[in-house]
């Protein structure tokens, strides 16, 4: 990707988190949100604001780093191994610092590392591509026991009654 082309899409990402952090400023006043009694949606705004607020200084530390690379002439090549980004990549995020298999290594490594982690991961089945997708996991591993266990109870419900006549 040559100099000129970088710049512009960075200085579009920079108006970008600039406006969005203008925005994130101006929420709406504590009287809007919920009532005296219960002010969960008070707190749900704060919590909201929070994370937004963290994911934008990633991102504006991201778009610093991204412009010391391209003042350094390093831009467009990750920042792990030194390989070139394709610009197709960068095009989509012009702050990406990994290729997208360093970045997918990445994400495994910290899911890994992530005991407590919840979301889509499943510790036995995560993210796996299934041959046939209307058979869960579950399913699947089932099928593939030798020894299947016998009909079980039904899962209904079930009533213990006396039909004898009196």
């Amino acid at each position: 990707m040559d100099q000129a082309h970088a710049q512009a899409l960075l200085a579009g990402e920079r108006a970008r988190l600039e406006r969005l952090l203008a925005a994130g400023s101006g929420g709406p006043s504590p009287e809007d949100l919920g009532d005296e009694v219960d002010d969960a949606d008070r707190r749900d705004a704060e919590e909201t604001a929070t994370a937004v607020d963290q994911l934008l200084g990633a991102r504006w530390a991201a778009l610093q780093r991204a412009e010391a690379r391209l003042a350094a002439g390093s831009y467009g090549r990750s920042v792990r191994s030194g390989r070139p980004i394709p610009d197709e990549r960068l095009e989509a995020d012009p702050l990406a610092e990994l290729t997208v298999e360093e970045a997918a290594a990445a994400e495994r490594g910290a899911l890994e590392e992530d005991d407590d982690a919840v979301g889509l991961a499943s510790a036995d089945h995560p993210f796996e591509v299934l041959q046939d997708a209307r058979i869960t996991p579950e399913e699947e591993q089932a099928s593939d026991e030798d020894d299947e266990p016998g009909p079980g109870p039904s899962p209904g419900i079930h009533v213990d009654r006396d039909d004898r006549a009196r």
